[in-house]
């Protein structure tokens, strides 16, 4: 088992996660200004989401557009306060690392472009195209956002997002094995358990604001969970140390 950190580097660990959390709750709320909706009827969950761009303002869209670029990035430090526990200079510290970097790097870069596509399917509606019409889920997409994403959000996306989900598997088995001071179930608060849980509950649940904005949000919840956990955990571990 790891030791506990010292004094000094208990207090850096808390300041990078109390940083990521509150990076973690704008990320949240550019979420949740794309997501908190009830989604038009449509041939399935997908096809409703697509089709709901046609009903975000402009304000919506510019304004999660800024809360992310400002609050994916600042998700680093939750993530480098992680990889400080697990040890920097280990196997599964250095690949938490890496995820954190890439999440600093293009994780904002990743959500304006995915804004922008939105933006660009309301003006395809606004012009007459009818997504829940479209008898096939490609076909929801229209030609424009289709392209756009092939060539400007999905290789973008590929480059950032790979090094961020082999940084969450290597944070679960860090904790899992022991390699950390963190107990064996914090394993579970994982960016990667919140991103199929809450998207799974998004596609089975009724069509609500809340199971939309839930289901939206999975990537701000998956590192506010751990954050806001770890940093609970430390306060408790420091009080039961001193006797409180």
């Amino acid at each position: 088992m790891t030791a506990l950190p010292l004094i000094e580097q208990k207090s850096t660990i808390r300041k990078l996660l109390w940083l990521g959390f509150i990076g973690s709750c704008l990320s949240l709320i550019c979420d949740l200004l794309l997501g908190w909706m009830v989604y038009p009827e449509a041939g399935n969950h997908y096809i409703a989401m697509i089709a709901s761009c046609a009903e975000l303002s402009w304000m919506r869209l510019g304004l999660s557009a800024a809360f992310g670029a400002v609050g994916i990035p600042m998700q680093y430090f939750g993530f480098k306060a992680i990889a400080e526990l697990i040890g920097k200079d280990t196997r599964n510290g250095k690949l938490v690392n890496a995820g954190a970097v890439s999440t600093a790097a293009m994780g904002g870069s990743v959500h304006i472009l995915c804004v922008a596509l939105m933006a660009l399917v309301k003006m395809e509606c606004q012009g007459g195209f009818d997504p829940t019409a479209a008898p096939t889920m490609l076909e929801s997409i229209p030609t424009s956002a289709l392209q756009f994403t092939l060539w400007g959000i999905l290789p973008v996306t590929l480059i950032m997002i790979t090094p961020y989900m082999v940084g969450a598997v290597a944070m679960f088995l860090a904790i899992f094995k022991k390699q950390t001071v963190l107990p064996r179930w914090m394993c579970l608060l994982n960016p990667l358990a919140a991103k199929v849980l809450l998207n799974a509950v998004a596609v089975i649940a009724p069509n609500s604001a809340l199971s939309n904005g839930l289901g939206m949000a999975n990537m701000a919840l998956g590192g506010m969970i751990p954050f806001l956990g770890i940093l609970i955990w430390l306060n408790r571990k420091e009080g039961a140390s001193d006797g409180r």
